[in-house]
């Protein structure tokens, strides 16, 4: 990514809103002992998505983790695509 200085700060010349490339970002929601935080997966593939999602959902799995929200292209068209893989996750998840 190109950065351009300008005053003495750095500014990126695009606007991002997800520090990755991959094609695919999912939001999920856990518990803490406060209330709640989010951790996140990514990939470039729906396979390779599909398992960060188990990974973080193992890991969180004693705090209630939720598929908040799931976006295809995140720093491009950024299209919604949560309804179609929490379908996905949950037909994978009942099969494990």
């Amino acid at each position: 990514m190109k950065l351009v200085e300008k005053n003495q700060l750095q500014f990126k010349d695009k606007t991002e809103n997800v520090p990755h490339s991959y094609l695919y970002h999912a939001e999920i929601k856990y518990e803490t002992k406060d209330g709640f935080d989010y951790t996140s997966a990514m990939g470039n593939g729906i396979v390779q998505l599909i398992e960060g999602i188990s990974e973080r959902f193992k890991r969180f799995k004693d705090r209630e983790p939720y598929l908040e929200e799931v976006l295809f292209d995140p720093n491009g068209e950024k299209a919604d695509v949560t309804y179609k893989i929490r379908n996905l996750f949950q037909g994978i998840k009942d099969a494990i």
